[in-house]
């Protein structure tokens, strides 16, 4: 009994590493790609709302000088 390890199993524990480490890549571009787009979006949506208001305080002010 000695701490052998077979060379078919360890190849393909070396192969199985390999194969993981380049999911993890992948993957990890994956996320900081979404992560990009999630923080793009939240500006775009704070612009589109600040402009909703502008142009909603400026439908007010018009409709409000022709009642007047």
């Amino acid at each position: 009994m000695g701490n052998e390890i077979d060379p078919v199993q360890f190849g393909k524990l070396i192969s199985s590493v390999e194969t993981l480490k380049e999911d993890v890549k992948e993957l990890s571009g994956q996320v900081h790609a979404l992560n990009a787009q999630i923080t793009g979006g939240k500006g775009m949506v704070a612009g589109l709302l600040l402009a909703a208001g502008g142009l909603g305080a400026g439908a007010t002010k018009l409709i409000e000088s022709w009642l007047k």
